[in-house]
């Protein structure tokens, strides 16, 4: 995978540190700029990623989709000051692949960036902290999936599926890893989203472990547990 960057900071000092630690660690930074028409109108001839580090959340939303729509295989990351649960939904519902709040030192930053260029969907620590809190509100599975999930009414294929989106995987990694086709994966995925009663992937995968589905799925087994098909 690809790790050819580009950098958009309104601030010269922000591009500069940002190009010293990542040009240090192996990537290879393409653009640095200001202003995201210099990446919508730039040609590459191989796959990149783009970091984005705006402190104007209209501003940055604007950059994202002009930018997705631009190139949509490029992965996108953006840099904030400070966690905010809606501005983490806005941006991954424009199609960004990493949130990632500035307050981690640079080698965290680093491998962060390198997840998001294997395709890989990076959220803050801050969220585990916020579904943390909240958790206690909701039932949390003692060993009876089926009795956890009634009320949503999902087939064992589609918490599969759930699973998978709590990863964050696409549904191309989904479709692999499930072993089947992409297009049974979106079919599974439009299900979810009509009988969990949410609007994005995110959603669903925030309504799964704010109760505790992550706990009975994931918690000590290391690797998805399949359904029979």
């Amino acid at each position: 995978m690809s790790s050819d960057l580009c950098l958009l900071s309104l601030h010269d000092i922000s591009r500069e540190g940002l190009h010293r630690i990542l040009s240090s660690d192996g990537f290879n930074i393409l653009v640095s700029c200001r202003n995201f028409s210099r990446i919508v109108e730039a040609t590459f001839d191989n796959e990149f990623s783009v970091v984005i580090d705006l402190h104007d959340r209209e501003g940055q939303m604007e950059a994202i989709r002009a930018i997705s729509a631009a190139h949509p295989t490029a992965k996108i990351a953006v840099l904030v000051d400070h966690f905010e649960m809606s501005s983490m939904i806005e941006c991954f519902d424009a199609g960004v692949d990493g949130y990632i709040v500035k307050s981690m030192s640079s080698q965290p930053l680093t491998t962060a960036l390198r997840l998001v260029t294997l395709g890989q969907k990076v959220l803050p620590s801050e969220l585990a902290d916020v579904l943390s809190r909240h958790g206690g509100e909701h039932p949390v599975p003692t060993g009876n999936l089926e009795h956890e999930m009634e009320g949503a009414n999902l087939s064992a294929r589609e918490r599969d599926v759930l699973c998978c989106l709590m990863g964050g995987y696409s549904n191309k990694v989904i479709a692999r890893e499930l072993d089947v086709c992409e297009a049974t994966v979106k079919v599974h995925v439009k299900a979810i989203l009509r009988k969990l009663d949410v609007s994005n992937r995110t959603q669903a995968a925030m309504w799964a472990s704010t109760r505790g589905f992550s706990n009975y799925n994931l918690a000590g087994h290391g690797r998805i547990q399949l359904a029979d098909n």
